[in-house]
């Protein structure tokens, strides 16, 4: 919010609020896009991964998810480049192929939004009521109303500054806290002593699992291919980069 109301602009027009412009800088794209991908339910479910399938498991979670990012890099330059003034994906679609097929994806996206803003909510209103006296209703009550309040308020632009403030938080848990409460929860000996105890299967000790692959890496495959060309969220950073940026942008999101 403190962002939101530094950044606001008394007069904006639409494609200011939409896509900030067309004119998002390196740094702050890249994190976005980032932060774009590892949201709650990646969390969720690489954690999943690595549980059920052993080493392999979020290998085939996140190296997969992150070719997806790759992957729109040569679509993004080609819908930049027939639409350079675009602000969604819905309206490339109409321009190119009509109104019933905008309206597909329009419904496709709301959906998937509808399933992502409920999985976020959740995630925050755990931590807050983890982290404070308040309860699990009340916690998602203020995160959406937070992030209701700064998207209205500054439109896109807040929504990518708040990404490249999450992927700095991010950052600090995986360097410095989650390491910690591996090794204060016992370290490496942990699964020294589950494989000593036959606990780990083969599979589960392999890099290659076919288990992992078939069941975890092949099914991605196929979704976040999907994903990287028919993604209103990913989508809408393709349309806000500035041109000339969009390949390291993509890239170092990738390698993020």
């Amino acid at each position: 919010m403190w962002m939101s109301v530094a950044i606001s602009r008394k007069k904006e027009n639409a494609d200011d609020y939409m896509t900030a412009g067309n004119n998002i800088g390196f740094g702050v794209s890249a994190a976005s896009m980032t932060a774009t991908w590892i949201w709650a339910s990646s969390m969720y479910a690489s954690v999943t991964a690595g549980y059920t399938y052993g080493v392999s498991g979020p290998i085939h979670y996140g190296l997969w998810g992150a070719l997806m990012i790759l992957f729109i890099y040569p679509f993004g330059k080609r819908i930049r480049k027939v639409a350079p003034r675009a602000h969604t994906l819905a309206e490339v679609m109409y321009a190119r192929h009509g109104r019933s097929s905008q309206l597909m994806l329009a419904g496709s996206n709301v959906l998937g939004s509808v399933i992502s803003l409920t999985s976020n909510f959740i995630a925050g209103g755990a931590i807050i009521a983890m982290l404070s006296p308040l309860s699990f209703g009340a916690g998602i009550l203020i995160i959406a109303a937070g992030v209701l309040m700064y998207t209205l308020w500054s439109g896109f632009r807040a929504s990518v500054l708040t990404d490249f403030a999450q992927v700095m938080a991010m950052l600090g848990a995986a360097v410095i806290i989650i390491p910690a409460v591996f090794f204060l929860a016992g370290g490496p000996s942990m699964f020294a002593e589950g494989v000593a105890n036959g606990n780990v299967t083969p599979q589960q000790e392999s890099f290659f699992s076919s288990d992992a692959f078939m069941n975890q890496g092949a099914p991605y495959i196929a979704a976040v291919l999907a994903y990287a060309i028919g993604n209103q969220t990913i989508a809408q950073r393709l349309f806000a980069v500035r041109e000339d940026l969009i390949k390291p942008t993509f890239i170092t999101a990738t390698i993020g």
